[in-house]
């Protein structure tokens, strides 16, 4: 049974996700890295929203791991989009 924290974190999470994807909808500039990288941001601002000041909750530890892998997934998009970034130069511009 989830405790009011956590749906509060659930619930202000989805808020910030739906808003910035909303936003980047509006701007035209919503891909999936973009909106992997809104939604890692919007868990962190929630989760820094919604700590507690003075005890940590067990349910708390969890959520790092949560953020670790959005972190590696964001790397992993950000190195593909460098690399297909990188493909498309002239060779001529490479150091030799």
């Amino acid at each position: 049974m989830p405790t009011p924290r956590q749906r509060r974190l659930v619930r202000q999470h989805a808020v910030l996700t739906l808003g910035a994807i909303g936003a980047l909808a509006l701007g035209d500039a919503l891909t999936l890295p973009v909106a992997v990288v809104a939604s890692l941001l919007a868990l962190l601002l929630a989760a820094e929203f919604t700590a507690p000041v003075y005890a940590r909750p067990l349910w708390r530890a969890r959520l790092r791991w949560i953020l670790l892998l959005g972190a590696l997934l964001v790397v992993v998009l950000g190195a593909t989009h460098v690399a297909a970034v990188a493909r498309t130069l002239d060779p001529s511009l490479a150091y030799s």
